[in-house]
């Protein structure tokens, strides 16, 4: 079947792209290192805002603490993945593209699958471990806590579906690496709850770039409890995040049809 041909494909890559990293064993480790540094050092700029005020529009460092780690760890699995989307145009500008087109696979498909990052593994690592700092100090003993990890994977489509929009507008520009990358900015606005935001912002971050569903949402029935606009807000997420992603999809392969190779 089609399906067994594309998983095949996908395990044989990944075992391939996992051997070529373990390859240089010390480039792997320092890659990990500097990640994991560079997301502390991210991580004290919350520290340092909660030295200077005790809580942000009602949310307490724990309820923050939870935030960050949700969003963390969503956003380490969508880079540890889904990240080679960021390289789309660059293959468009210097017509490698094409070599994608050749083949019997969904061009996409074979994009994702030419490199998995390593680096988003020590996001994913410090995300969970954040997130289990939170759950003890808030006491959040609950069994939707089996839940979080499936949480945190349907939320990743929220980027993943983001990212690749943005490497749509590469079919009509031939090269936006700058408005790609923004979706790696976007995780800064998810680590916060859209409640700082005005009215503005608030319904780009639900609607057009929905980063309120990587981390605020889901977020909401355990730090505010089982009302029904937070059981909701969990169940619209799981629906929306699967949603928004098949959409991305569906108009990358549109705007896939006004591709036409830069000649480089």
């Amino acid at each position: 079947m089609k399906l067994n041909k594309y998983i095949r494909l996908y395990k044989s890559m990944f075992k391939l792209n996992i051997k070529s990293l373990m390859a240089y064993n010390f480039d792997f480790i320092i890659g990990i290192i500097a990640m994991l540094v560079k997301t502390l050092i991210n991580f004290s700029i919350l520290l340092i805002l909660f030295s200077l005020v005790s809580d942000i529009k009602g949310r307490t460092f724990n309820e923050m603490l939870f935030l960050y780690g949700f969003s963390t760890a969503s956003f380490g699995i969508w880079h540890s993945f889904f990240i080679n989307t960021l390289t789309i145009p660059s293959y468009i500008k210097t017509g490698e593209f094409d070599r994608f087109l050749t083949k019997p696979y969904n061009p996409l498909f074979l994009i994702l699958i030419e490199g998995f990052d390593d680096d988003g593994r020590s996001q994913l690592i410090l995300g969970i471990v954040i997130s289990l700092i939170a759950i003890v100090r808030l006491e959040l003993f609950t069994p939707l806590l089996l839940l979080l990890p499936f949480l945190r994977i349907i939320t990743s489509f929220i980027y993943a579906g983001i990212s690749i929009l943005l490497s749509t507008i590469s079919f009509f520009t031939i090269n936006n690496a700058d408005i790609t990358n923004f979706t790696i900015q976007m995780n800064e606005f998810a680590k916060y709850p859209l409640t700082i935001y005005n009215d503005f912002f608030r319904f780009i971050f639900t609607v057009i770039l929905p980063i309120g569903f990587a981390s605020y949402y889901p977020s909401l029935i355990y730090l505010r409890g089982y009302t029904a606009f937070n059981i909701g807000s969990l169940l619209f997420t799981i629906f929306y995040s699967l949603i928004f992603f098949a959409l991305s999809i569906f108009i990358w392969i549109k705007c896939l049809k006004r591709y036409t190779s830069s000649g480089f």
